[in-house]
């Protein structure tokens, strides 16, 4: 990790996370220094000085220039909708109206939910709340009314303000269901000019309209449905009507109004507007959707069925979809470049940041024999997981031993404004949803260092299966799960074999469609991983190449969907796990998650059905007999099976040929089962539990396809131990060679 300490002074990030050669890759970078110097790096290996290997790189050359000036970029955290009134809209007077279910209410900060801002900046409403009640103000900040009343956290309200032309103003809060479930209300009386203080009411021009956000921030932590903002006022009848669910252009007319339609379009960051205030506007930063608003009835659970009962938006100061840097650097990956993991070095003095992404074969290019799918949307899922230094301190319990941190972590901690994972949850207490490319990302870093594993794990330890490739002289190539996303089968087409990364955790029908379309013609599948194939994703469509999942309760997660919420927004489709879809991983790939810990790996011990005639091959060379233990020793954990691992089960759907080579022995307590298998029952439990181990399996398919998964994250790292030179890269080279070469691998002699 040279030049990387706890105050991190150069970061960037590309526009994608994959190009093809000859395709254009654009680089935004912030430097604390003058000046950077860019250098384009095919990455062969992962490490540092703090792991267990070096980490390999080669300069590749390209037309970069010499030095780029330096500039300090900054994220801007925080969702909002925001949308322009029409040119030369006419603004006499106010009307402002949401119904609002705050999530995180603070005594000392406003919390902005609507507001209406002048081209200038200077005038304008701003309709707030705070645990200490609801607030009107000017823009200036000038106080216009206020109720020392404020929403309940949690539970849906109705706040709304007006303002006439004679300068009087009103507030009304309604909280459905409760004792002061009446209408609070303030009057002040004043006109332009006077000493009320209230600004100039009319103006022409563009002016704005937020949802959740003011002119400097403000932000709202919680859902917003049913937004109504007028040109002019209205009457206090009005406000009754549009507070007992009325619809807000049915009751004001279209003409002046604007009444966004938030929750319409779940898939999308265009928000329309039912009236004609405005031409839509857009949602900013990616707040949740497909959330329930105020009036759902709670009969339904997909949005597709009872849209008008999905019609919120789930704000929070810690969204981030795009950090909308300027670009500093543009490359233009060499027409020549092979298939491979590259980056994009930016050095300034000792300070080095390295923006990884993959060059795939350009259109028209044979297939390579072998071709390696980076789980690129896991590292996703994983970007900028802050629990590594925000828990130090329990992770010494979990890992039964102190394993230190990446200094970049610590850097991150102090950073919130670059967004979160999708294991962590935002300041309200919310799940994260969404996590996208279009932002650093420290952790995807060739030389990244994972407590979890002692060190590599992910991106870096997928850098060590390419440079097992490379040391054997393979022709491959590589893609990313967005080429896979984007063309299917088509992406793994004429490619003999297809690799996975270490953690394909999280895919999409799409994606899970086109393995299984592979194996089916014909085609070989090594699943080289664990916990993979898990999570039901999708990516949402535009440049920041957002996924989204939705975590469904009983399963081992870091936080779940609220009650209504399961499905996706990108999609409709239900969430959570594929096993609960009916496409557990062992369907396809033999194997599926069973159990997870992190203290130590474990060792494998081979099957007497791995003597079978159609699958013995995958033993010669291994000096290791039926009943005997091999891969019980390596860098990290200290073996081949651990971290997470997958175990075969017929049950599940794991084909009744296939072949278990050998299961994995020895797991400490630590290691334990998966909420998706643990069930109450009055049986005495069998210690320790049979179904934690990883499998190994193999299978062919009609037409000569065949799969082979080892059910472990840890088997790509097990197979550097010793150079390589080691009974579990023995096993895995067997494989590759004869699902390369033969017409039918796994068939009988």
């Amino acid at each position: 990790m040279d030049g990387v300490g706890e105050q991190v002074r150069l970061l960037g990030y590309g526009d994608r996370l994959s190009v093809p050669a000859g395709g254009r890759v654009e680089f935004k970078v912030s430097s604390e220094l003058p000046e950077f110097t860019p250098s384009l790096v095919r990455l062969r290996r992962g490490g540092s000085p703090v792991h267990e290997s070096d980490l390999l790189e080669e300069e590749v050359e390209a037309s970069l220039p010499a030095t780029v000036p330096g500039r300090v970029q900054v994220a801007r955290a925080g969702s909002y909708v925001e949308a322009p009134l029409r040119p030369g809209a006419e603004v006499s007077g106010a009307g402002l109206a949401v119904w609002l279910l705050p999530t995180r209410l603070d005594r000392d900060r406003e919390q902005t939910v609507l507001a209406l801002i002048a081209p200038d900046g200077a005038t304008g409403y701003l309709l707030s709340v705070s645990a200490r009640g609801c607030t009107l103000r000017d823009a200036g900040g000038t106080e216009l009314a206020r109720l020392d009343v404020a929403p309940v956290e949690r539970q849906w309200s109705f706040l709304a303000a007006t303002v006439s032309l004679a300068g009087e103003v009103q507030l009304a809060l309604h909280r459905p269901g409760g004792a002061d479930s009446r209408v609070q209300e303030s009057h002040i009386q004043g006109r332009q000019g006077q000493e009320s203080g209230f600004p100039e009411p009319r103006g022409t021009g563009t002016w704005l309209l937020r949802v959740g956000a003011g002119p400097r921030g403000g932000f709202f932590n919680g859902r917003v449905a049913r937004p109504v903002v007028s040109a002019t006022s209205w009457t206090a009848d009005a406000t009754e009507r549009l507070a007992a669910g009325e619809d807000a252009v049915a009751l004001l007319g279209t003409d002046g109004v604007s009444a966004l339609a938030l929750g319409r379009d779940p898939a999308a960051t265009a928000v329309a507007d039912d009236g004609s205030l405005t031409a839509g506007g857009v949602a900013v930063n990616r707040p949740a959707s497909a959330v329930p608003g105020p009036f759902w009835r709670c009969r339904e659970t997909d949005f597709r069925r009872v849209p008008d009962e999905y019609d919120a938006l789930h704000l929070h100061e810690d969204d981030l979809d795009d950090a909308g840097w300027e670009t500093d650097v543009v490359l233009t990956v060499p027409a020549g470049a092979a298939s491979g993991a590259y980056a994009l070095k930016i050095r300034a003095g000792d300070h080095v940041d390295r923006i990884p992404f993959v060059v795939t074969a350009p259109d028209g290019t044979p297939p390579a024999p072998v071709l390696v799918v980076l789980p690129t949307w896991t590292y996703l899922a994983y970007a900028n997981w802050r629990t590594y230094a925000e828990f130090e301190e329990e992770r010494v319990a979990l890992y039964g031993e102190r394993r230190g941190v990446d200094p970049r972590d610590r850097w991150l901690a102090r950073h919130p404004e670059l967004g979160k994972s999708l294991y962590d949850v935002h300041t309200d207490g919310s799940g994260v949803m969404y996590s996208s490319r279009a932002r650093p990302i420290v952790n995807i870093r060739p030389d990244y260092y994972t407590p979890t594993t002692r060190g590599l794990r992910h991106f870096a330890q997928d850098l060590s299966l390419l440079d097992w490739l490379d040391r054997r002289g393979e022709d491959y190539a590589v893609i990313t799960d967005d080429e896979l996303e984007d063309h299917g089968a088509d992406a793994l087409a004429g490619h003999r074999v297809v690799i996975t990364g270490s953690h394909p955790e999280y895919s999409s029908a799409r994606m899970l469609d086109a393995y299984q379309a592979h194996a089916d013609s014909g085609g070989r599948l090594m699943y080289l991983g664990g916990n993979g194939f898990y999570h039901v994703t999708a990516r949402h469509e535009g440049p920041s190449g957002a996924i989204e999942i939705r975590r469904a309760r009983g399963s081992r997660t870091a936080w779940a969907s609220g009650a209504g919420e399961e499905h996706l927004s990108g999609t409709g489709e239900p969430g959570g796990l594929w096993r609960w879809r009916g496409r557990a991983p062992q369907r396809q790939f033999g194997v599926g998650m069973t159990a997870q810990g992190f203290d130590k790996a474990s060792g494998y011990r081979r099957t007497p059905q791995s003597r079978d005639d159609a699958v013995a091959w995958v033993f010669d060379g291994v000096d290791v007999g039926v009943g005997e233990i091999f891969g019980d020793h390596g860098p990290g954990l200290g073996g081949a099976a651990g971290d997470e691992i997958d175990r075969a089960d017929v049950a599940l759907g794991t084909p009744a040929d296939a072949v278990v080579l050998a299961s994995s022995v020895g797991h400490s307590a630590s290691i334990v089962l998966v909420p998706d298998d643990q069930t109450i029952s009055y049986a005495v439990p069998t210690a320790p539990d049979p179904r934690v181990r990883s499998d190994i399996v193999i299978f062919g398919r009609p037409g000569g396809g065949a799969v082979f998964a080892v059910g472990s994250i840890a088997w790509s790292t097990g197979m550097t131990h010793k150079g390589g030179d080691n009974d579990v890269s023995r096993i895995t080279a067997n494989v590759l060679d004869r699902f390369r070469d033969h017409a039918d691998p796994v068939a009988r002699a």
